[in-house]
């Protein structure tokens, strides 16, 4: 009977150990697991200020550039020169800044009453047609953004699954594949020429592509849109500089001043922030405003920030 009630004795002993070692080894786990969690968190709210830096030093290279007296915006502009890697504690830094005025605002095709625009609906017609894309996409991205229910719902309702158009603007340009017409070969060539900004930009013919240029009007050749590019190197000061590439300078603004759709200046940029900490890769986007009055800057903002998605 001892004999018996000692090896019970045993077996529960051993049963309580390996109990012991389970629940040991499970709050180990936990542990380790709180512990990267806390370790990410740190490292990631690191890398925001540091994305929070590069904001600061995009703002005032900006403010300089402006203060300076460069009256365009350019790949020769100052702003334009990327901030080289940089050691910092835990890691490494290195940012850029590139315009984001060279691209078709798609928020350009409404007016401020809902209605299509007049001055960039045509130019935004001919951007398909250099495309050699369906121009019917024009009209479909306008329906998407009417604050009016269109026709086309009832297209969008019956999708698998169903859903309704923005009836507002773009807030990113991948929303474009949402809309009716856009499929992923449509919207492989049209994203690079396109933008979702505030409404009311105009595009800086120094950064705009061959394609873009192509829009100047009805008439511009993409011989002449490749001399105005100059390779990438534009550096025009003035609109009537440009004018005089064209023939007849024609450039078609919807009947209005080519100066509403046209500048040399940009007053919307993307700061990009490379972050590397611990080994650890974190990549920030940040778009950045900057308003000009009576010629000069005159304020300088964030307005959205993004973790790993470009504008």
């Amino acid at each position: 009977m001892r004999r018996h009630q000692r090896g019970v004795a045993l077996i529960v002993a051993l049963l309580v150990v390996a109990l012991a070692t389970v629940l040991i080894a499970g709050l180990l786990d936990r542990g380790e697991l709180a512990l990267a969690r806390v370790r990410n968190d740190a490292r990631e709210a690191q890398a925001f200020a540091y994305a929070q830096g590069v904001e600061t030093y995009a703002a005032r290279v900006l403010a300089q550039a402006a203060a300076s007296g460069e009256n365009n915006d350019s790949a020769n502009s100052s702003w334009a020169v990327p901030l080289p890697p940089l050691p910092v504690p835990g890691g490494m830094l290195s940012a850029s800044m590139r315009d984001r005025n060279g691209c078709f605002n798609l928020n350009n095709l409404i007016d401020a009453s809902g209605q299509p625009s007049t001055s960039w609906l045509p130019k935004f017609q001919r951007l398909l047609r250099v495309l050699k894309l369906d121009e019917n996409i024009a009209a479909a991205v306008v329906d998407w953004m009417r604050p009016t229910p269109t026709p086309d719902e009832r297209y969008y309702l019956q999708q698998e699954p169903p859903y309704r158009p923005a009836q507002r603007g773009f807030v990113h340009v991948s929303e474009l594949r949402l809309v009716r017409g856009v499929s992923a070969d449509v919207y492989a060539h049209l994203a690079p020429e396109v933008c979702a900004l505030p409404r009311g930009t105009v595009i800086n013919i120094n950064t705009a592509s061959v394609a873009m240029l192509m829009t100047l009007s009805s008439v511009t050749t993409e011989q002449m849109a490749k001399a105005i590019a100059q390779d990438g190197h534009a550096n025009f000061t003035s609109i009537e500089d440009v004018r005089k590439q064209l023939p007849g300078g024609l450039i078609e603004c919807g009947g209005t001043q080519p100066t509403r759709c046209y500048d040399v200046k940009s007053t919307h940029f993307v700061a990009r922030g490379d972050v590397r900490i611990d080994g650890l890769p974190f990549t920030f986007y940040s778009l950045i405003e900057r308003n000009y009055s009576g010629g000069a800057a005159a304020g300088i903002r964030v307005i959205e920030r993004s973790r790993g998605a470009d504008w």
